[in-house]
């Protein structure tokens, strides 16, 4: 996925300060593609460099005055891992520039570059213009009324544990483990046991755990071992240990059994696995799913600010929205079904936060009303002329896979608008060759790692806002499946 950031300069400038502004840039040492493309040209024709320049002149001055359009409308400046733009622009609020880059996440320090560019620009310029020019601004990416509602009654306990990075990491790395659905199996037996006081279906050496991979399921923090004393005689569970050194304090002692009466040295000692707080918060109204989808959307670059977590109602309902650049993106989960009920649930929810994209994520099967209701609604929205795309999927790492889709199509637009003006200048598509570029770039090098050796996530994102398109997709239910 791509990132485009750019600033705007109130100031005209003409022809000849345009041409030298792209040689100024040069000697600097940055190449502007376009016009080195035509230096080449002129070069070809003439047989020799003697006479570009003067060429070049000549064809600028005779393209303003037989089409009307400027020679110079502005170019691209590429780097290793990021391109420059330039670009002279003319509306009805006058004449200015933009200038911008376009960067993958894992581009170092964008936001200097774009800096440091714009700085060079502006200095090139004032030394050719006798008056101060005004300051560069930068462009503010639109926050819709319906996201920012939505923030409003975001959950005041989710932001906050969002905000504690020792916290958040821990329920990241918990997170990752629970898509395993045997996991998620035992984990919720483990609970009720532990609830119920049965210690049978506690025993670290249970059926129902050899399956599951409880040492990872202890690393990531998700269960715990401990020493359970229980009745010789009915089973019931008399109370837990953290750890063997408590029970000799316990079995020295003249306590006894509440059950038969016996000793407590005497009752059965064991072994057993007990889900953490953790696991228990995660499990609960499926949570888990919602940390699991935040921690993708940070992985692609999208910031936490324009993330916003909605309030647990107790319905087992998970909620999640992300604005990028004015297009909200809307994330309804559960650790079930799709049921009817969820999906007018999430269908209301849509109608409220007016999102351009529902991403739905449910665990379980699809039912044949549910998917009926999500696609007649997705048709009422095209019909109505709105731009509006539904991605259902049955697991995070199929979301992820969707949701990253949909951001790089996002991205791919987004970068088309801003860079179109060049296509005549280049002759052909700049947005699709600047893709391309960053598409080749991705293949030469393999994606790392969600988790690094020691079991700590990360992710890396760029240093600011982030900048995409402001236009959903057109077409409804792309990525979407219905097994109805």
């Amino acid at each position: 996925m791509l990132f485009l950031e750019s600033k705007a300069l109130n100031h005209a400038v003409d022809t000849t300060t345009r041409t030298r502004l792209l040689k100024d840039l040069q000697e600097r040492g940055m190449v502007p593609l376009i016009r080195s493309h035509r230096l080449r040209c002129f070069g070809d024709v003439l047989l020799n460099v003697d006479h570009v320049e003067q060429m070049e002149k000549s064809l600028a001055s005779s393209t303003e005055s037989i089409i009307g359009e400027p020679y110079v409308i502005g170019d691209l400046f590429c780097f290793e891992d990021y391109i420059l733009f330039l670009v002279f622009e003319d509306d009805n609020d006058g004449p200015y520039l933009r200038a911008g880059i376009v960067y993958e996440p894992r581009t170092a320090e964008p936001f200097r570059k774009l800096d440091a560019f714009c700085q060079d620009v502006r200095s090139l310029l004032e030394a050719d213009s006798d008056d101060s020019l005004p300051q560069w601004e930068t462009s503010t990416p639109s926050m819709p009324q319906g996201f920012r509602t939505f923030v409003e009654r975001q959950d005041a306990d989710s932001l906050y544990t969002s905000l504690r990075k020792e916290t958040m990491s821990k329920r990241i790395l918990a997170a990752s483990k629970l898509e395993d659905e045997s996991a998620r199996v035992f984990l919720r037996t483990a609970r009720n046991a532990h609830e119920e006081g049965y210690a049978a279906k506690l025993l670290t050496g249970h059926t129902e755990s050899q399956h599951v991979p409880i040492q990872r399921l202890e690393d990531a923090g998700l269960v715990e071992r401990e020493v359970q004393i229980s009745c010789r005689k009915t089973g019931h569970a008399l109370f837990r240990l953290p750890n063997p050194h408590a029970l000799a304090v316990v079995t020295v002692s003249d306590a006894t059994c509440s059950e038969c009466g016996a000793p407590v040295a005497d009752e059965n000692v064991e072994e057993v696995i007990a889900p953490t707080q953790l696991a228990s918060s995660l499990l609960e109204d499926g949570s888990w799913l919602v940390s699991r989808l935040h921690f993708l959307l940070r992985e692609m670059g999208v910031p936490e600010r324009e993330i916003a977590v909605g309030p647990n109602e107790g319905t087992g309902y998970g909620q999640l929205m992300a604005n990028i650049c004015g297009e909200s993106f809307l994330m309804a989960t559960r650790d079930g079904d799709l049921t009817p009920a969820f999906a007018r649930w999430a269908i209301d929810l849509e109608i409220e936060t007016e999102a351009s994209h529902l991403v739905i994520v449910a665990t379980g099967r699809i039912h044949k009303e549910a998917g009926v209701l999500l696609q007649n609604h997705s048709r009422r929205r095209v019909s109505g002329g709105q731009d509006f795309e539904m991605i259902i999927a049955d697991d995070a790492a199929t979301a992820g896979r969707e949701l990253e889709a949909a951001l790089e199509r996002v991205s791919q637009r987004v970068v088309a608008e801003q860079l179109c003006v060049l296509d005549n200048s280049m002759g052909f598509s700049v947005s699709r060759l600047a893709l391309t570029k960053f598409q080749l770039l991705r293949a030469a090098t393999p994606k790392e790692a969600e988790v690094v050796a020691d079991g700590e996530p990360f992710f890396e994102v760029p240093g600011g806002p982030l900048t995409l398109a402001a236009h959903a997709s057109g077409t409804a239910g792309e990525g979407s499946e219905f097994n109805l």
